[in-house]
């Protein structure tokens, strides 16, 4: 998980690790060349699979049809669109990738910018708590976030172990430390 405020690198450091796997434009790698004039950019990346998706720009262009939300007409409110686009993505993936048949080393790595944009605090609860722990059992993840979740349920043991990269100095201690002013304020 890479977390941090606006302007700290978080969709840079994406975008970069997309573009020297040849999905800079959204979606897998099939057959793209990785693009060589990243500078200052280094990666050792295995060969395997990468999906790329920028969730805050234009996403619902990117990987759904663009009727979608007139047949799904109850998905209208910014947090409720995202939440719809956010099972969209999953399904899309799923269906485009037969992980049962692939080895543990050999799964492919999602990208993923802001997927939690624009969420509120319980569907950001479920994203983290939930559908995170699901895909992290068939996809290497890589995801960029201002969200406190990633720090409130960091996993570190023999069946999972989450790596958070902050790239604000505390930023993860201001997160919780806001939270629990928000939470004392509240019970107050």
């Amino acid at each position: 998980m890479i977390i941090g405020p606006n302007g700290s690198g978080k969709s840079t450091l994406l975008k970069g690790l997309a573009r020297k796997t040849g999905c800079d434009s959204g979606g897998w790698n099939r057959g793209n060349k990785p693009v060589d004039s990243v500078e200052d950019v280094d990666v050792d990346w295995d060969g395997y699979p990468v999906f790329y998706q920028d969730c805050y720009n234009n996403s619902e262009d990117s990987f759904i049809k663009q009727n979608f939300f007139i047949e799904y007409s109850h998905l209208r409110s910014t947090g409720e669109k995202r939440i719809g686009l956010i099972n969209e993505l999953i399904n899309y993936i799923e269906d485009h990738f037969l992980t049962y048949k692939l080895k543990r080393n050999e799964r492919p790595t999602l990208l993923l910018d802001e997927v939690d944009n624009h969420i509120g605090f319980p569907g950001q609860a479920v994203l983290w708590k939930d559908i995170f722990p699901l895909l992290i059992k068939k996809y290497q993840l890589i995801v960029s976030s201002h969200s406190v979740f990633p720090v409130l349920l960091k996993r570190n043991n023999n069946l999972r172990c989450d790596t958070i990269i902050q790239l604000y100095k505390d930023y993860s201690d201001l997160c919780v430390r806001e939270l629990a002013e928000a939470v004392d304020y509240y019970n107050k």
